[in-house]
């Protein structure tokens, strides 16, 4: 049945998202402007971008569905990220600021380039472009099963005219239109997102709710630590270690004012998305005692959409729409960042045109975002998986990118030699550990991801270490 005052709502607010993205954009006239927008973002700003990416689709609509599957041990998605993003703020990120701002480089791939050479940079770079179109698509495809719970359109309706809708904002200002717009989708994801959860609460029955729930899956369903030990340094080892090293969080940071608002931004990111952490995998934890039996047994994307149509009061319903559609579309504008700024830089610039002027430049960040958002969409209208395509990323992203990044900046003595091997051992042993244990990636499967890290990282050191007549 179709609900047209959830359609009225999502066409307002999409409305005032492009509107804002297209007044912020005015003030984009560089290629600077677009991909670190002309680096002067402070504390503030670049907190809200980097939380607003945060929390997506991963830590709402798909925790919400873990949550309900596997209970509270589905908080180690997003406190891997509280951790990850911590060490960032502590560690690589002002670190890759000082990099960046001395070799002005827009992106990851530039600094990879500029340490290690281009090879690394286009082996790396088009791994992560296929983990991006990937993690981009589950983006998209959070935001069509909203839409279809609250207004009753079929999803893919709800999967293009989302990525349309970020599309637009983001290919108009880039970095900066999109810090901009997501001020205005964190201040309502963190009204919109406690609200929900004390409505459902109070409807539900709260404590009462939980304890029937802990009575019908067993106590451990309750419990943070039912995943094991294995489980949960699965989650911070590839999800922790993603949040560290991802381009798409470095990008933004490359795009502070200075090393103190690097610093002080992801540490005030930190700590919001520490207190946000358990919103989602409490309202899964409630959903369950509405719905002791699954909707639909492919996957959990219905929970949290589902909730908040049926159990929530109408009007905030209707708040809470506007929050997770929020939640879903700045993160996905993250993830277009990422994509595209690297399919501009590291391959139209390098291997296409290398002396397009700074129009050019700017030109073709836009035509890169059309070009991975259209391919997202079209994975996402057959393939409709959230968690799926989030873990397959974030698993690519560690394996590849950890050991030369962290080498990079910490160890001098690597070369582009011990880096190429490197990755190629990663990759290798990663594959073969998924093979031999029938594993698929993901954040709770430790071993095939680490030893693919343990396997870069000690052929990265022999071949550093090697004889100088050798290399």
């Amino acid at each position: 049945m179709v609900n047209t005052a959830a359609i009225i709502v999502l066409i307002l607010y999409g409305l005032v998202l492009v509107g804002v993205g297209l007044w912020a954009s005015r003030r984009v006239h560089r290629a600077e402007d677009f991909y670190v927008a002309g680096r002067r973002l402070g504390p503030g700003l670049l907190a809200a971008t980097v939380l607003a990416a945060n929390i997506g689709s991963g830590t709402t609509v798909g925790v919400a569905g873990l949550a309900y599957d596997i209970g509270a041990a589905a908080v180690w998605w997003t406190g891997s990220a509280v951790l990850g993003t911590l060490v960032l703020a502590l560690t690589v990120g002002p670190r890759m600021w000082r990099v960046a701002r001395d070799l002005e480089c827009l992106t990851v791939g530039d600094y990879l380039e500029i340490r290690f050479g281009g090879a690394l940079r286009s082996i790396v770079m088009g791994f992560l472009w296929f983990g991006s179109v990937l993690i981009l698509m589950s983006q998209i495809v959070a935001i069509g099963y909203v839409v279809e719970a609250f207004s009753g359109v079929g999803l893919s309706y709800g999967i293009v005219l989302g990525g349309g809708v970020v599309l637009v904002y983001y290919a108009a200002g880039g970095l900066w239109s999109s810090a901009v717009v997501n001020v205005v989708q964190l201040a309502v994801k963190l009204v919109a997102f406690p609200v929900a959860l004390l409505a459902a609460s109070r409807v539900l029955g709260g404590f009462e709710a939980l304890r029937g729930t802990a009575e019908t899956m067993g106590a451990e369903y309750l419990s943070p630590l039912s995943i094991g030990g294995l489980g949960i340094a699965g989650y911070v080892t590839v999800l922790g270690t993603s949040f560290v090293i991802s381009p798409g969080l470095l990008q933004k940071a490359f795009g502070a004012r200075d090393e103190s608002a690097v610093r002080q931004g992801l540490l005030l990111s930190t700590v919001g998305l520490a207190g946000f952490a358990f919103i989602p995998v409490a309202m899964g934890i409630l959903a369950r005692s509405y719905w002791p039996v699954p909707l639909s047994l492919e996957n959990s994307g219905w929970v949290l959409p589902q909730m908040l149509v049926e159990i929530l009061p109408p009007a905030v319903g209707l708040l809470a729409l506007a929050a997770v559609v929020s939640a879903e579309l700045s993160s996905a504008d993250a993830v277009l960042f990422m994509l595209s700024t690297s399919m501009a830089r590291d391959f139209y610039q390098r291997f296409w045109n290398p002396d397009v002027d700074d129009a050019g430049l700017l030109r073709a960040g836009r035509i890169a975002a059309i070009v991975g958002l259209s391919a997202s969409v079209l994975i996402a209208l057959p393939f409709p998986s959230i968690l799926g395509g989030l873990s397959a990323f974030y698993t690519i992203l560690v394996v590849v990118l950890a050991v030369p990044l962290i080498a990079g900046l910490y160890w001098p003595r690597a070369d582009h030699a011990a880096t190429l091997a490197s990755v190629a051992a990663s990759v290798t042993v990663w594959l073969l550990a998924l093979w031999w244990t029938g594993e698929v990636p993901g954040p709770g499967n430790l071993w095939p991801s680490l030893l693919g890290i343990i396997a870069g990282a000690t052929v990265c050191v022999i071949v550093t270490l090697r004889p100088a007549a050798h290399r």
